[in-house]
């Protein structure tokens, strides 16, 4: 059986002062679990590539940085395509190893603190760190992602069981159905635990639709009032699937 690769995690290194910014990135490049690391003279400068191109599972933010930055920039950082997932971990100095930095540290956003001088065992263990802050972002993406795609197709399911009790045509209400589902395949195995879920949560905690079992349902027999009434339910079907657009379910990055 063919062995699994092991997993890389680039990092960028946020410091000003080149002497510790390349003696961080000298260690980290004996981890084998590390891959590409970056250096950054500044919050800005990493900011911009990870709204770019750049993707980091770790981001270590020196003690050089003023303090007053890393809140914001924490926060913004997690904003962009390639510092959502990341793991965001002060350096500080050895005398700075007390509860209260700490404490400090994880109260501005960071996931861990990292303290000279730096050792392997303790970059390994932040790469263990950078993988469990993955997968849990990753895990609370999916979730809204799949909450919003699951109401919107209860909603459609509702409008389609109203028209077929009508006897309303259910044509183009169908049509937007398979529309919204079409996206369903395209959902990352790695997500697919959380997508049954919450189809099963949401389903089973559905609301009956009242609003539309208040309708007066049409019982006549003129086909032209009854191709109206569908009219009507096809625009209100059309309009929920239009506003707002339903988002495509994660795939693998």
């Amino acid at each position: 059986m063919a062995q699994q690769s092991l997993k890389k995690y680039d990092a960028v290194i946020i410091d000003p002062d080149m002497t510790t910014r390349a003696r961080l990135k000298q260690v980290c490049g004996s981890v084998v679990n590390f891959g590409k690391v970056v250096p950054s003279n500044s919050c800005f400068d990493m900011l911009e590539n990870a709204r770019a191109d750049g993707r980091y599972d770790v981001v270590f933010i020196s003690h050089h940085i003023p303090q007053e930055q890393i809140p914001g920039f924490i926060k913004e950082a997690k904003t962009t395509p390639g510092g959502q997932d990341a793991a965001y971990i002060l350096v500080l100095p050895t005398k700075d190893q007390g509860s209260g930095d700490v404490a400090q540290a994880m109260i501005i956003g960071a996931d861990g603190v990292l303290f000279e001088p730096y050792s392997v065992d303790i970059l390994v263990e932040i790469t263990l760190l950078a993988a469990k802050v993955r997968r849990e972002r990753r895990a609370a993406r999916d979730e809204a992602t799949f909450k919003f795609l699951v109401n919107d197709l209860i909603q459609q399911i509702d409008m389609i069981a109203y028209s077929k009790s009508c006897g309303y045509e259910t044509g183009p209400a169908m049509k937007h159905f398979r529309q919204a589902c079409s996206v369903l395949p395209t959902i990352d195995p790695d997500s697919i635990e959380i997508w049954y879920r919450t189809v099963v949560d949401l389903f089973e905690a559905a609301p009956i639709p009242s609003s539309l079992l208040q309708r007066k349902k049409y019982g006549g027999a003129s086909n032209r009032v009854r191709q109206r009434m569908s009219e009507k339910i096809t625009a209100e079907v059309e309009k929920l699937a239009a506003a707002p657009a339903t988002p495509t379910p994660p795939k693998t990055s």
